[in-house]
């Protein structure tokens, strides 16, 4: 695909679809239906952006939208690429230019050992919670490692949208590691009172 592009756009009300991550959406009135109707048009392709503020933000994902079982009446929407939307081309039924917004590159040197401590950090504190580390998230690039923490760490959908916003995929791992740091000092906060758990309702 070129640079630049023209597609269906989807706004997503109360969530980011971030990169490489797949998310199952059910298209509410004639207009979210005409837009997937449009994107089979477009090789089952549309561009998906946060919407907030009563507008969508600048930086979205070209994403893929895939049939669910039928009778549903949902889709999965797989995010490709991160893109930028640049013009409205139609507002009935809108229709978006908009460009690949590739990140960064940046020196292995550079990403290996963040990668490696974004890894340690958050394995730690999900064995600690008791839940199982992915499969195979100990071979995903720094790039693609970052978007599955995003949503592993389910930060507000504004923060998820800021890091979306974010190029550089170092810079993107130094926010996340700072998130982790704070989720350990609450970990470590509550437990001396997790033996309460026991005892009756924890809210």
């Amino acid at each position: 695909m070129q640079a630049g592009f023209v597609l269906p756009l989807y706004p997503l009300d109360g969530f980011v679809l971030l990169p490489t991550l797949e998310v199952e959406v059910t298209p509410v009135g004639a207009v979210a239906l005409e837009v997937i109707r449009r994107a089979s048009a477009h090789d089952d392709l549309l561009v998906a952006s946060f919407y907030e503020d009563e507008a969508v933000h600048e930086v979205g994902v070209r994403a893929q939208v895939i049939p669910t079982e039928k009778g549903r009446g949902s889709v999965i929407f797989r995010a490709l690429s991160r893109c930028r939307l640049r013009q409205l081309e139609a507002e009935d039924i809108p229709m978006v230019r908009a460009e690949n917004f590739p990140d960064t590159p940046r020196p292995l040197q550079r990403q290996e050992p963040l990668r490696r401590l974004l890894l340690r950090r958050f394995s730690r504190l999900w064995c600690d919670a008791d839940r199982e580390l992915c499969h195979g998230m100990r071979t995903l690039s720094l790039e693609t490692l970052t978007w599955r923490l995003t949503a592993q760490l389910q930060l507000e959908p504004s923060q998820q949208q800021g890091l979306l916003n974010l190029a550089d995929p170092v810079a993107r791992g130094q926010v996340l590691l700072l998130a982790l740091r704070e989720l350990e000092r609450r970990q470590r906060f509550l437990r001396p009172y997790m033996w309460l758990r026991k005892g009756g309702q924890w809210n």
